[in-house]
Formats: C-alpha cells, sequence, structure tokens
C-alpha cells in the first residue's frame, strides 16, 4: 500500500492519500487552505496521478486539520465529509467561532479567518464503527474489490484530545491513522477546551491493549510510520 504524505495547512501536518482499490483513494485530514498559499497541493495531486477520492475523513476537529474541507467539497461535491458526532460543530460552518477560544488561548486569533464557512460534516457517528459500514449508501462503486477493502477499516473512537478524536485502522494491513491521539513517544496534548487528560489515557490503554504491537502508526503530526510497540 503506497501511502502519501502531503505536509499542509497552517501547521504542516500529515494530510494522508490513502489507497484504498484501483485510483480510489480516501483523504484523511486536508488543512491545505489560501491562508497558507497551499490550497491546491491536494487537488494537484489527486489530479496528476488520476486519483479518485471516496471520502474525506477528519481524525478531529481543531483548526489545524480541516481547513482543506471547503477546497475539496468545492471540487468534490459528492464525495462525503466524515467526523465524529462530538467534534462535527468543531469542524462546520460555526468553526470559527467555536475554536475561537483555543486559538486565543495560543495567539494564533489570525487562523480564525480560515475557519469561516466551512463544509458541515456529511457523515457523523457516535460509535466504532467500519467504514463500510459507515460510507455503503455514498459509494457510486460497489464492487466486491472495493467493498472488501473498506470493510478491513476500522473507526476507533479515542477521546481525550478532542471529545471526538477518532483514529483509523486497517486490520489486515495493521495501520494506525492516530490523528492528534498517539505520536512517536507522545500522544495529544489535553489543556485546549475540550481536552480530557483522563480520557485520553483511557484511549491510549484501548488502543495499546488492543492493537498489535507491529501495527504502524501514521500520525497528524512529525514521525510517521513507526511501530506501535515502540511507544510501550
Amino acid at each position: 500500500m503506497q501511502i502519501k504524505a502531503l505536509s499542509t495547512g497552517p501547521f504542516q501536518i500529515n494530510t494522508w492519500i490513502v489507497p484504498v482499490a484501483q485510483q480510489k483513494v480516501l483523504i484523511i485530514d486536508p488543512a491545505a487552505c489560501s491562508f497558507t498559499n497551499d490550497q491546491n497541493k491536494i487537488t494537484d495531486y489527486l489530479q496528476k496521478n488520476n486519483l479518485e477520492p471516496i471520502a474525506i475523513l477528519l481524525t478531529h476537529g481543531h483548526f489545524d486539520h480541516i481547513t482543506g474541507t471547503k477546497i475539496l467539497k468545492e471540487k468534490y461535491n459528492d464525495v462525503p465529509l466524515v467526523c465524529h458526532k462530538n467534534d462535527s460543530q468543531m469542524a462546520g460552518a460555526n468553526a470559527s467561532q467555536i475554536q475561537k477560544e483555543a486559538l486565543s488561548m495560543m495567539g494564533l486569533e489570525v487562523l480564525c479567518n480560515p475557519l469561516n464557512n466551512l463544509p458541515d460534516p456529511d457523515i457523523t457517528f457516535d460509535t466504532d464503527i467500519t467504514l463500510y459500514s459507515l460510507l455503503l449508501s455514498n459509494l457510486k462503486d460497489n464492487s466486491e474489490e472495493l467493498t472488501s477493502q473498506l470493510k478491513e477499516w476500522e473507526i476507533i473512537c479515542t477521546p481525550g484530545h478532542t471529545p471526538g478524536s477518532v483514529c483509523f485502522y486497517n486490520k489486515k494491513e495493521k495501520l494506525l491513522f492516530s490523528g492528534d491521539t498517539i505520536f512517536y513517544h507522545s500522544y495529544g496534548r489535553t489543556d485546549l477546551p475540550g481536552g480530557n487528560q483522563k480520557t485520553i489515557e483511557q484511549s491510549l490503554k484501548k488502543i495499546y491493549s488492543t492493537l498489535p504491537a507491529d501495527t504502524l502508526v501514521y500520525p497528524g503530526h512529525d514521525y510517521a510510520a513507526f511501530p506501535l510497540g515502540e511507544n510501550l
């Protein structure tokens, strides 16, 4: 599986382009936007490589992971934007207002503007679920190849960094896209509005106790593709 990382947005996060079947891909945490003059970085990559997105997935609703959703939805209007129910307001049309407090705490009020008029998520959920079950009604392609691949993908709810933080796990390939829940020898901060230290500790225990140690972790920032067991 050839996974592509694009550094995008105000904090140059890891936006992941993940193959599913043939030329179809998942886009995880798009942040490319006009504020950082990289608004076409994701769409140009998709077009250059003749790739077709089937879903835009958010690991959580923080400002630095969502600023690219508007550009993507303008170009791929029928591709669903997916977010946990508890972070859906953070990632939607009211994102600027809702995240103003967190941005003010960090002295980053200037980033409120890129959050204006973002699209609301098309699909929300509030429990662990497979991508197949979540996307089934939105799939144009119901080929056996695509559906069998989507059944391998699990969404694992991992609140703590935000109330609606999740990880995307491919159980066949043993790949974990962890957003800001897990970093190399670290984990996401809990001091911003909605963060909870006790809750993230429970989420980390859930991940480390249920997934294989040789699972490769692809976080939202910094070093990627490290074995989960190296964090134990």
